[in-house]
């Protein structure tokens, strides 16, 4: 078995003097959203991570609002927590000594507040941000503001040098106001509200300790863990070719007629860090016919920068015949749009290369225009209907929903646990099923050790589940469906194979979209061939009706890190 990548990340030290700590989150931690006395939500707002408020009760506009990897908390033992440790964090806040004080200039415009370094910076009253402020260096960064806090319309806060959203901390003194369309980044901690116009993107959290949080129309993604796929544009010559016999794909490809594959990598990071889950790392994998024997390495320079000609994420990934992937997301070449905040109706993208220098195209033997974004935790429950028999299309008749419950863990191990009606497995499936990831048959099968039977890397959720009796399943969801069209938030793609039990070895198991919290539906976007092949490559026993793809020269399977 191979395994693939590891990431490692550059950055560098600022020169000015940094805060001895972050302050403590707490509970509070996996909130995105936390307001006091209600949380308001207009048009169709996506979270990532817990939604609360407490004292108050009152939670509205979800939906249209999409909650993802978290869930709603009106008034309930875990908001009234957060809201008591996030006070502790503003009063940590206010107890810093301030290093700087920027008091009358003008965040990302004024001379001396355009780019800076880790550390404390102070306002006595209000702050303003217009324009672009760059906070450049790994470190921690808190503002603090004796009053309110608003940002212009289209600013924007730039992460670069290793600086991340999970250390950067506004400490509001009454209200803050985030102007409509800005990107930012950090963790809000107002005293009073909280109001997120229309468009605003945040790689943080936003917190009012005593009034409303409203939003509008926008994205907030908890900086905490982040899954995320490379795809080339067009079918990519280093990706070779394979096969696929998912029902659902609108071309089937085989041994005598191979699919050109798009270059994929994938990878995870926690706080824009490299992520790693096991030795070799489990959770870094790629399609590349390099197909390494030894771990290489992705560098990762300005993660979560929403692109300008001059500032944006780069990527370089070092294969094991010492060429290079070089991945640019200049905001000349690609769309602007942060990698981090992207998604999978989204994405943002760029230009990368293949050739023998780190950084640099100018001896390329292969280019292109490449997409990334960030799959959101996928924690949550999913209901749907399975069929073995109908080409992956939901039946009418069934004694009862099916359900995938997700649970992503801070590590990108995954629990879960699968509940399938009687016959929607096969004929042979007489009465219900409920298999788990915790148990021991599951956890043997899938062999990452420490009790792992599942994981979530990039765009894929890949989990083995089992029952006392006999019944070994190996479980795939992505949020694309068969052809690489994006799926709705709060939806996944669920396919699988029976390892062993009452419908014998090798059953193959294909699904519509499964959605959180109602039944299946049916989504129809514009086409990309060839994007989720590997859905069914790692099912290894069921090579007799699915084609093996080592079969078909020089093509290599993409995460045979699984080893599935």
């Amino acid at each position: 078995m191979k395994r693939l990548l590891l990431v490692t990340c550059m950055a560098s030290m600022g020169n000015l003097v940094w805060a001895q700590s972050a302050p403590p989150l707490g509970s509070a931690k996996s909130f995105a959203v936390l307001g006091a006395a209600t949380v308001t939500n207009s048009g169709p707002t996506v979270i990532t991570g817990d939604v609360g408020v407490s004292p108050g009760t009152s939670i509205t506009g979800f939906p249209p609002g999409i909650v993802l990897g978290g869930a709603l908390h009106p008034g309930d033992a875990a908001a009234t927590a957060a809201h008591a440790d996030a006070s502790t964090a503003y009063s940590d806040l206010v107890a810093e000594p301030c290093g700087t004080n920027l008091s009358g200039l003008t965040l990302g415009t004024s001379p001396g507040a355009v780019t800076l370094a880790p550390g404390v910076y102070c306002f006595a009253s209000s702050a303003q941000l217009t324009g672009t402020l760059t906070l450049s260096g790994s470190g921690v960064y808190i503002f603090q503001m004796g009053s309110t806090f608003t940002s212009a319309t289209a600013a924007s806060v730039v992460l670069a040098n290793g600086a991340t959203g999970g250390n950067v901390f506004w400490q509001v003194g009454s209200s803050a106001t985030l102007g409509t369309g800005t990107a930012l980044a950090g963790t809000f901690i107002a005293a009073s509200s909280v109001t997120v116009t229309a468009g605003t993107q945040a790689l943080g959290r936003v917190f009012a300790l005593s009034g409303a949080v409203t939003m509008d129309t926008n994205t907030i993604v908890s900086p905490v863990n982040q899954q995320f796929i490379i795809e080339s544009i067009g079918d990519a010559p280093s990706a070779g070719f394979a096969t696929s016999n998912n029902p659902n794909a609108t071309q089937q490809c085989s041994v005598d007629a191979p699919c050109p594959q798009q270059l994929e990598i994938a990878f995870d990071t926690l706080n824009q860090q490299p992520a790693t889950l096991g030795n070799p790392n489990d959770i870094f994998a790629t399609n590349s016919l390099d197909d390494p024997d030894v771990i290489s390495q992705i560098v990762i320079t300005n993660p979560c920068v929403a692109a300008t000609p001059t500032a944006f994420t780069a990527i370089s990934v070092l294969n094991e015949d010492n060429t290079y992937y070089n991945f640019f997301l200049s905001g000349d070449t690609g769309n602007g749009i942060n990698p981090c905040l992207a998604n999978s109706s989204s994405p943002a993208s760029g230009n990368y290369c293949l050739g023998p220098d780190n950084g640099d195209c100018a001896n390329e033997t292969e280019s292109g225009g490449f997409t990334i974004y960030a799959m959101p935790d996928p924690s949550a429950v999913y209901f749907g209907t399975f069929s073995s028999t109908s080409r992956g299309y939901h039946r009418a008749a069934v004694s009862g929903p099916d359900s995938l419950a997700i649970q992503a863990n801070p590590d990108f191990s995954v629990a879960a646990t699968l509940l399938m009606a009687p016959g929607d497995l096969c004929a042979a499936q007489t009465s219900a099923l409920s298999l788990t990831s915790a148990d021991p048959e599951a956890i043997n099968y899938a062999d990452y050790g420490n009790g792992i039977s599942g994981i979530v890397v990039g765009d894929v959720v890949a989990v083995a589940v089992a029952d006392d009796l006999g019944n070994v399943l190996a479980v795939f969801a992505t949020d694309k469906d068969a052809n690489g069209n994006a799926l709705p938030p709060g939806s996944l793609d669920v396919s699988g194979t029976v390892i062993s039990g009452v419908c014998g070895s090798g059953t193959v198991f294909y699904d519509k979209p499964f959605s959180i919290g109602k039944g299946p539906i049916t989504v129809w976007r514009h086409r990309r061939l060839h994007h989720h092949w590997y859905i069914t490559k790692y099912m290894h026993e069921f090579q007799e009706e699915i084609q093996n793809r080592e079969q078909v020269p020089p093509a290599r399977c993409m995460f045979p890190v699984l080893g599935w």
